[in-house]
């Protein structure tokens, strides 16, 4: 057997003189020296503060006033018990005070909350104190009767819009702060001004005034059920927590199956509505198929057809609503659709109720 070193018999050994050897080591030195700056520089870039993505807020102040523009504040902060958290503007979908309402806000809900017993008036009704918030909760609570067969009652709706009930805490004066990531705070705000750039230039907004505050999302999602008794035309729309912008564009996707008549096959329908009615009923109720999905911007606004696929924008500004179509008998309604929607460059204030 040959050993290896053997293969290299009768062949001398090279050996490196001082020269080379010299500048081997500094060789060595130089990437030595290198790997360590590269080093410390990536330590450094990854230490230094990274610069703040601009937002866009939409902030609604106690007196009513509607402001958006481009929001100048890195941070905002809540304590949440014993703890401060600090909440980046682009963490955050929406902030809603708890802070008592002023005699302004006052004389509106007492105005508004009588109304909401009027089908004519009390959608309008129920927008006017979801744009309050929070401190409409104790008088609202303080309005129901005790009595059977409350549903549908706008009443009961209304509080689902104003504090999702796994977000409602036993301490009404705590904020309400909902994040990107899903999660959904009970805190007090630590109030700071709010330096918004508008179209007409900069404005400060005292962090004492501020009743809500949004930041838009490029990209909002959302899948909920239309019941076809609980959201229908003559009863209410369905919000979908999303107000849209000029330059929103929606698509949407709904299934599904509702009856309009219980066991009357002639009466049931997906969500492009009834395409041929039982002889001797009109094909359109109001301009649109019955069971067929609706949507619309702004309470009043222009019912637009959806149907069982969507996609549309120049919207406009407000939020976002949807309902089936359907008459003043909507009692032997049944059945649901799932819809699923995506709106771009919209607000998300809360969940679809």
């Amino acid at each position: 057997m040959v050993r290896p070193v053997d293969r290299l018999a009768g062949i001398a050994p090279v050996r490196p003189d001082h020269a080379t050897m010299k500048t081997t080591l500094a060789r060595s030195f130089v990437l030595a020296a290198v790997a360590i700056a590269t080093a410390a520089a990536a330590a450094d870039a990854q230490s230094a503060p990274s610069a703040v993505a601009p937002v866009t807020a939409w902030v609604t102040t106690r007196g009513g006033e509607q402001v958006q523009g481009q929001l100048a504040a890195t941070a905002l902060h809540f304590a949440v018990g014993d703890e401060v958290r600090v909440v980046a503007p682009a963490d955050l979908l929406s902030f809603h005070s708890a802070a008592p309402a002023n005699e302004r806000e006052q004389a509106a809900i007492a105005a508004a909350l009588p109304r909401l017993d009027d089908p004519a008036a009390g959608a309008a009704a129920a927008a006017e104190l979801v744009e309050i918030g929070l401190p409409v909760l104790t008088p609202l609570l303080d309005s129901y009767p005790d009595l059977d067969g409350h549903q549908p009652d706008t009443r009961y709706r209304l509080f689902e819009r104003l504090i999702p009930g796994f977000a409602d805490a036993r301490d009404r004066s705590l904020d309400l702060v909902r994040l990107r990531n899903g999660e959904t705070l009970r805190a007090h705000w630590q109030p700071a001004a709010l330096e918004i750039t508008t179209a007409a230039g900069k404005r400060v907004v005292a962090g004492d005034a501020v009743r809500r505050l949004a930041i838009r999302q490029a990209r909002c999602e959302r899948s909920f059920e239309l019941q076809a008794m609980r959201h229908c035309t003559y009863v209410s729309w369905l919000d979908t927590g999303l107000a849209v912008t000029p330059s929103s564009k929606l698509v949407a996707d709904a299934r599904g199956y509702v009856r309009l008549s219980f066991a009357e096959d002639g009466w049931a329908t997906g969500p492009d509505g009834i395409l041929e009615p039982l002889p001797g009923k009109r094909k359109l109720q109001e301009g649109f198929r019955w069971g067929s999905v609706l949507y619309g911007v702004g309470v009043g606004g222009e019912r637009r057809f959806a149907g069982s696929h969507l996609e549309a924008k120049d919207l406009g500004d407000g939020r976002l609503y949807f309902v089936i179509n359907d008459n003043e008998h909507w009692q032997n309604n049944i059945g649901s659709y799932r819809v699923h929607l995506t709106a771009t460059d919209a607000f998300d204030l809360g969940e679809p109720q």
